[in-house]
């Protein structure tokens, strides 16, 4: 059965250094045993982290299984095998791939999870949606159950290449292009707004990119990002929707995805360059926007993203409007040609700033 949380939110979340260990106490702090447990993890260095977490556990009682990938087939051959035995606990080690498989498993298994993040890059990280690819090959935004804790040992996370924390970096400059779309649809009266996701929603962002000393050296700055994820997190759930943190920014960017320009780009840094243009087209560019992603070393223009995009601007507009039918953004108030007409003035307004 799953726990019966307040509003499906997590009971657990800690953040520190050498923490790893303490997973067994920390349980216990709140008063949770459990009989049986799953740990899935990746096949490198999750792995490891897996063997040493398992330590805390009575051998007997804790197994280990590797998430090949994120397709909706892994589901189903580890849903088989959970099915199998009387689990009552499963544990996500890993990154995005393996917290999207465990948490759609956990919806479909009705078992609890709890996610140790081994790479921090996009706000994900509790999200109830999880991003898996289909038997087509593309990918598939999905329910699923957000964890029942998040436990993130700085020490674990600082190990991963430094470009993933900067793609969390830049996936937070998404949540104020989004937001703004949100205003936009609400007066129109196509939805309406949740104040509380709202505001959850633009201040984690606002806490990043105002933060006093964006360097990802200062273990300040990282934990920053890390409650600006979550909390970007827990303002999907409580709006049930996406839409706190997925704008126009993020209808281009699934288009860019399709037409195969994101040659193996980081989403959060993919989404962080549209974002500044689309608060461009938005009337809400600033210029702190732009300092803070030249500080996290985002691109501030599409084109440094791929080469090809500027050359694929309309069918990018186009095929962006269509992908999700009903979210409506800056880009249903534009037309192709005045699309066109502000690229071109917003990289001219980029090459006067920099």
């Amino acid at each position: 059965m799953i726990f019966k949380q307040l509003a499906h939110l997590p009971i657990i979340f800690k953040v520190d250094e050498n923490i790893l260990d303490q997973i067994g106490a920390i349980l216990r702090q709140h008063n949770l045993s459990f009989g049986s447990i799953l740990v899935l993890s990746g096949s490198s260095f999750s792995e490891q982290i897996s063997q040493r977490l398992i330590a805390n556990f009575d051998k007997r009682e804790c197994k280990h299984e590797v998430v090949q990938n994120n397709s909706t087939q892994e589901v189903q051959r580890l849903r088989n095998i959970i099915q199998s035995h009387r689990f009552d606990l499963l544990i996500a080690v890993g990154g995005g791939k393996v917290l999207d498989t465990v948490k759609r498993l956990s919806l479909l298994t009705s078992i609890n999870h709890l996610s140790i993040p081994t790479i921090i890059s996009n706000d994900g990280l509790i999200s109830p949606i999880a991003v898996l690819t289909n038997e087509q090959g593309k990918t598939e935004s999905l329910p699923a159950t957000m964890p029942m804790g998040v436990i993130i040992d700085l020490d674990v996370v600082n190990r991963a290449p430094i470009k993933f924390m900067r793609a969390a970096a830049g996936d937070i400059l998404s949540n104020i292009s989004a937001t703004h779309d949100w205003v936009i649809a609400n007066k129109k009266q196509r939805e309406p707004i949740n104040d509380i996701a709202y505001e959850l929603s633009r201040s984690s962002a606002s806490g990043l990119i105002n933060f006093s000393d964006t360097n990802f050296q200062n273990k300040a700055f990282i934990r920053q990002i890390i409650y600006g994820q979550v909390n970007s997190g827990l303002a999907m759930s409580l709006a049930g929707t996406s839409r706190p943190c997925s704008g126009s920014e993020h209808l281009l960017s699934h288009a860019i995805d399709h037409l195969g320009y994101s040659e193996d780009l980081l989403h959060g840094i993919q989404v962080g360059t549209l974002s500044l243009f689309c608060l461009f087209l938005q009337k809400k560019l600033k210029k702190v926007h732009l300092e803070y992603a030249k500080k996290t070393d985002i691109p501030l223009l599409p084109n440094d993203l791929n080469a090809k995009i500027e050359n694929q601007l309309s069918e990018i507009f186009e095929l962006g409007k269509s992908i999700r039918v009903g979210r409506y953004t800056i880009l249903d108030e534009i037309s192709n040609e005045e699309f066109l007409d502000e690229y071109e003035k917003y990289r001219s307004h980029i090459s006067s700033t920099i």
